[in-house]
């Protein structure tokens, strides 16, 4: 392995054309670090995802320009395979960095972080989560929604306007005020069973999704264990009374929340019952039943 190359992939649209500005800045600083710098842009995610795959092990990082979306594609190449991952945070929410502790709202001041950290070859190991779905295996680093925080999810990524948290914020109230439950088998470590009656079960790596709503505000991305937030079922009202509490973590306060932690975690549909398409880092992901599995060191971090 040519230690010396690093991919970068941009995406310039991010953060209303921040993006750009920031992908610019890296190559420059990368390139000034004495890096052959393997442009991995593609003409859309599909196509990044394609060119990521074919140079991964072939790279010291992968240096990412954009939002969650585009830092998921780069996870799900590198995890588990020593390529380190470099994080400049342009998109629209960044929890994925907010759960790593990196920088945000400064692209420039993240490009300085990952350019002194490849310089000094210093990377952060902490764990990401190997997802199975009888639609093949992938993987996440934050948060795996599989209730109505999937729904709240899928109709924030069809929206274009408003730009920001506040899409995931009106798509919430819009979500919950018609709010459904799940019927789910959730298996714990293989022993341990819940058969819970939930608005959504979320099994996290790190603590945010949605732009900063702290779903799991104790999970931590180093300890070996995913922290699995149960909220029960609860009328429309109660439900939009609950979610303001989200954004700083006080929900978990509330009697209908339940966190459990565990290494493994099986979401299984009970008989008769239906469910959305679960998200992970807010991408979909297969279909139910899903197993997560906490892999403890599998992501370099430059920071």
């Amino acid at each position: 392995m040519d230690r010396g190359r690093v991919g970068l992939l941009v995406n310039p649209t991010a953060g209303r054309g921040a993006g750009r500005a920031a992908g610019r800045r890296a190559l420059g600083a990368l390139r000034q670090l004495g890096h052959p710098v393997v442009d991995l842009t593609g003409a859309d995610l599909a196509d990044a995802r394609a060119r990521l795959a074919a140079e991964v092990h072939d790279l010291e990082a992968v240096v990412v320009v954009g939002g969650d979306g585009l830092v998921h594609a780069a996870v799900e190449a590198v995890a588990g395979t020593g390529t380190a991952l470099g994080i400049v945070p342009a998109g629209t929410g960044n929890d994925i960095a907010r759960g790593l502790d990196l920088e945000l709202g400064d692209p420039a001041l993240a490009v300085q972080r990952v350019s002194t950290a490849l310089r000094e070859d210093r990377a952060r190991t902490v764990d990401a989560v190997r997802v199975r779905t009888a639609e093949g295996d992938g993987w996440f680093v934050s948060i795996l929604a599989s209730g109505v925080d999937a729904l709240i999810n899928e109709r924030a990524n069809a929206w274009r306007w408003p730009s920001g948290p506040s899409r995931y914020t009106l798509a919430a109230v819009a979500e919950l005020a018609r709010v459904r439950s799940i019927a789910l088998r959730v298996v714990l470590d293989g022993e341990r069973v819940l058969d819970v009656d939930a608005l959504l079960v979320a099994v996290a790596n790190t603590r945010s999704y949605g732009g900063g709503l702290q779903m799991a505000p104790h999970a931590d991305p180093a300890d070996g264990l995913l922290d699995v937030v149960v909220v029960d079922r609860l009328p429309a009202h109660r439900a939009l009374t609950v979610f303001p509490r989200v954004r700083s973590g006080r929900h978990l306060d509330h009697p209908a929340v339940h966190v459990h932690r565990a290494r493994t975690v099986r979401l299984e549909l009970r008989e008769g019952s239906a469910a959305p398409r679960p998200h992970a880092d807010g991408e979909p992901t297969g279909r139910l039943p899903v197993t997560c599995e906490v892999v403890p060191g599998a992501l370099r971090v430059l920071a």
